[in-house]
């Protein structure tokens, strides 16, 4: 007996100093891809336009988004996928609660055009000689084609490196199909691409760095047998853009900020490492 109780005591031992000495399997690094499409909402701005011969300021114009129509050849067309307003984001989510992303958000800007606005400033010269005066607070104007024409349309780009809480609030059949609620802040850059034209005369349209964004978002994503899923989101953020190009002299620019809203649907997959 005293023999049989040594031998089970010793292979006891000898399985506990195994299990100390046995690295078990890490879990595997979860990274996400998606792509998505938007419908944006802004606040009224203040548009400051500098350049040769002007210096005004225009206070309180609208504008809005432009969503391309649903078309097939354009939305399931790989070729056309970045004409309409869309997101895309890879991410890595390195523990149950937390993850970070970096992306952007392709959005459209559009002034209203024929707006009566507020106009302060002075207009010494013009390329057409319309428009020339000082402009004092009480005057306005109306934003007629031949006066400006300002747009973010390819692009009122906005780059996030952006940080998320991740709650788990439905799990079905031990992972088949989840439901998260994920919280998230970001903060980034602008690099707008910008049609502008200022009396009559069309800016380059070219790329720059104009400014930065921050930005706070809530969204569902449910998530199909841990490989795909689908999500819709909602955000709300603040631009501030004090250098947009407005012509090829890096003198001339327009400033402007502007709070917005969007919301935008998604679909995407995990995969790991």
């Amino acid at each position: 007996m005293k023999n049989t109780i040594t031998i089970i005591f010793s292979i006891i031992t000898l399985i506990g100093f195994s299990q100390e000495n046995i690295e078990l399997p890490k879990e595997k690094k979860k990274f996400s891809f998606f792509w998505g499409y938007n419908w944006s909402a802004y606040t009224p701005s203040t548009l400051q336009i500098e350049g040769n011969g002007y210096n005004y300021t225009l206070h309180h114009i609208s504008a809005k988004d432009r969503p391309s129509p649903f078309a097939s050849n354009i939305y399931f067309n790989p070729t056309k996928l970045s004409i309409p307003q869309f997101n895309t984001r890879i991410g890595y989510q390195w523990k149950k609660k937390w993850a970070l992303s970096f992306g952007y958000d392709h959005m459209k800007y559009v002034m209203d055009a024929n707006q009566k606005v507020p106009i302060t400033g002075r207009i010494s010269s013009t390329d057409n000689g319309k428009y020339i005066g000082d402009y004092k607070a009480g005057d306005s104007i109306i934003t007629h084609k031949d006066f400006l024409q300002f747009e973010h349309t390819d692009g009122l780009n906005y780059f996030t490196f952006q940080i998320d809480n991740v709650n788990q609030i439905l799990n079905y059949k031990g992972g088949l199909l989840t439901l998260d609620i994920r919280t998230g802040l970001g903060i980034g850059f602008l690099i707008p691409r910008t049609d502008v034209q200022i009396f009559g005369t069309r800016g380059p349209n070219i790329f720059n760095f104009a400014g930065y964004g921050t930005s706070l978002k809530t969204e569902f994503r449910l998530q199909f047998k841990k490989h795909f899923f689908l999500q819709a989101t909602g955000k709300a953020g603040y631009i501030n853009m004090p250098h947009i190009s407005t012509t090829r002299n890096k003198a001339d620019k327009a400033s402007q900020q502007f709070g917005f809203i969007e919301g935008f649907w998604a679909i995407g997959t995990y995969f790991y490492l």
